[in-house]
């Protein structure tokens, strides 16, 4: 029985570990350096964030095993993770502008969002605030596409250009 314990809890503990190496990767598509910054922290955020409310709600529910109390319940999620899928046969050049603030006057935008051709990128944006997305499959082109999306609505957006590339 303790042997059983002890996998368990290693297991347990391996698990959160790879998962929070997971989340702490900032993807090699961002190219502008305030972004790339702006997503590392965001990520240490959320999931400092998220092993605390696991934490809480743990010790919870523990405490209500023995009280019958609960002292703790989880907030609404403040960030979440948005998919960003290239459908386009080219690589699609993204900038995603919000009139939202966040420390130092600093805006939620990501620019510089280089997509290969069919591939897709994961990024961590606050919960529930608009988004307009510009993108195009030539860096010099004209006039971008554009989508705007909440992210409290949008967990998925699949990006296609309308760019005629005769």
């Amino acid at each position: 029985m303790i042997n059983r314990l002890k996998i368990s809890v290693r297991f347990i503990l391996v698990t959160c570990l790879v998962l929070n190496l997971c989340a702490c990767r900032v993807s090699s598509y961002l190219t502008d350096q305030k972004s790339i910054e702006l997503q590392k922290s965001l990520r240490k955020h959320r999931t400092g964030v998220n092993i605390g409310e696991g934490i809480l709600v743990a010790g919870s529910a523990v405490f209500s095993l023995f009280t019958g109390l609960v002292f703790f319940t989880p907030q609404t999620q403040a960030y979440r993770r948005l998919k960003l899928v290239s459908q386009s046969k080219d690589t699609l050049f993204v900038n995603m502008v919000t009139d939202w603030k966040w420390k130092d006057s600093t805006y939620f935008d990501l620019r510089e969002i280089v997509i290969p051709p069919q591939k897709s990128i994961k990024l961590v944006v606050p919960n529930g605030i608009s988004y307009n997305i510009y993108f195009r499959t030539k860096y010099d082109a004209p006039d971008d596409d554009k989508v705007e999306l909440n992210t409290g609505e949008t967990r998925v957006v699949k990006l296609n250009s309308n760019w005629n590339n005769n």
